[in-house]
């Protein structure tokens, strides 16, 4: 009971900070641009640009600067990681996403070994985020990009979510390999 309770935790403060920063996102470009960032697919028909009537993207797709190696760009990812699979329905991708965290997490308090709880509630955690902003609105909201200086930029832009997810996995499968390491010499011994 004490794990239920530990890894739950890890998974909603995850979820929470992917959550609240979105939330705190959005908001700030909402009282910039209006409710249009709220709607992936609004097209702003107040919003002339050039003649050209200007999406969401043209208005708050650009930088916004933190550091030399981190801007605020806001985007709506319709895809996974990478915005592959952005063709597919969000229905699909939503009841797929759905699957996934409810197979992990089963996994997770039911079949699970010790190395492999931390990374499974990280990427639940990430995941549940974005599963949520996919079921509000239809797309994930992206807005970090990494970069250093002007001389290179990473070709994704993430959010919260997505950090937990990454480090999740990279973190399990570190612990994999070094667990697989330890069963094998033990073998040998």
């Amino acid at each position: 009971m004490k794990k239920f309770f530990k890894y739950t935790a890890i998974i909603l403060v995850v979820f929470a900070l992917d959550f609240f920063s979105k939330s705190w996102l959005l908001n700030f470009f909402a009282n910039k641009w209006g409710d249009i960032v709220y709607n992936p697919n609004a097209i702003c028909a107040k919003c002339n640009i050039n003649g050209v009537v200007a999406s969401w993207k043209d208005l708050i797709g650009g930088d916004y600067g933190l550091s030399n190696l981190f801007n605020i760009h806001f985007i709506w990812n319709r895809g996974v990681s990478f915005s592959a699979f952005n063709f597919v329905m969000p229905i699909v991708l939503s009841v797929l996403t759905a699957i996934i965290i409810l197979w992990l997490t089963w996994y997770l308090f039911k079949k699970s070994v010790a190395y492999e709880r931390l990374p499974l509630a990280f990427i639940i955690g990430g995941a549940l985020g974005n599963f949520v902003d996919r079921v509000r609105f239809g797309a994930v909201a992206d807005f970090i990009q990494w970069h250093i200086g002007g001389l290179w930029t990473f070709p994704a832009i993430f959010n919260v979510g997505d950090i937990f997810i990454t480090f999740g996995v990279i973190l399990y499968l570190i612990n994999m390999f070094i667990n697989r390491k330890k069963c094998i010499n033990n073998v040998k011994d």
